[in-house]
């Protein structure tokens, strides 16, 4: 992703003017890194939704693991950030949470915050206990879940892999149609518009899934303002909203400064 340009577009935004350069860079990597583990688990939905795939578990659990898994299997560093970024950000999601005092959603359709944050780190070092070593300390995992971390990691690939495989698009095969659609930023948010316009965030996210996987329908991917923080796929439409940007912005102004985990480069 252009990086480098959404950069200069945050450095000419008032509110970000006295934050020193590497620090802008953090901030960024850390706000689009989570928008696009939250995107990439809405495309786990749109995968099984729209592939007319089984799923044993639960659904959230399924997108997270896919989220997971399609980052693994990139196998960049950009796409290593990506987790790291994501799992800090369940961390300080649950900072934030205990801060206001807001009550675990024991009833909720997804995991709780350290849960999923877990996961990806599980996830992580199963897939390579030598490459992320570090990162069970960084977590505080107990040394016998990073045992079995890597039966986690390797059964939930084999299981995704056997899925998928009948789906991938072969190179003779046409890519489908993706509409991409960005919205206005209103009310405050037209630097997140303009920074996700500038890194290309839905085409990239288009192209990697239409060279993936040989979809029966066309589809649309869209960042809107919403009214309200929220992302999903619904009826063919993968939808992030600019308000879901601007939480993760305000996460990590308010307690980044707390964890040093994933600062790993």
């Amino acid at each position: 992703m252009r990086i480098e340009e959404a950069l200069r577009v945050l450095a000419g935004e008032p509110s970000l003017a006295q934050m020193a350069a590497p620090q802008r860079r953090e901030f960024l990597e850390f706000v689009v890194g989570n928008i696009l583990f939250v995107a990439a688990h809405e495309l786990g939905h749109g995968v099984l939704a729209e592939l007319n795939l089984p799923n044993l578990g639960r659904e959230e659990d399924a997108a997270d693991a896919f989220a997971i898994l399609t980052a693994l299997e990139l196998r960049t560093q950009f796409s290593d950030r990506i987790l790291l970024e994501g799992a800090r950000g369940f961390y300080l999601a649950e900072m934030r949470r205990r801060r206001v005092g807001r009550p675990n959603a024991y009833y909720g359709r997804h995991g709780l915050n350290l849960q999923r944050a877990y996961q990806i780190v599980c996830f992580m070092v199963g897939s390579d206990p030598v490459r992320f070593g570090e990162l069970p300390a960084m977590a505080k995992m107990p040394e016998h879940r990073q045992k079995s971390c890597g039966h986690d990691f390797a059964l939930a690939a084999w299981s995704w892999e056997t899925l998928l495989e009948p789906h991938g698009r072969t190179p003779a095969q046409p890519k489908q149609h993706v509409d991409v659609i960005y919205g206005d930023g209103e009310g405050g948010l037209g630097v997140l518009e303009r920074v996700f316009r500038e890194v290309r965030f839905l085409e990239t996210l288009a192209e990697y899934a239409t060279d993936r996987f040989a979809w029966p329908r066309p589809f649309t991917m869209e960042m809107q303002t919403c009214g309200q923080v929220g992302a999903s796929w619904r009826a063919r439409r993968l939808k992030i909203c600019y308000e879901m940007v601007h939480w993760f912005a305000e996460l990590y102004h308010g307690y980044a400064h707390y964890s040093s985990f994933s600062r790993r480069r």
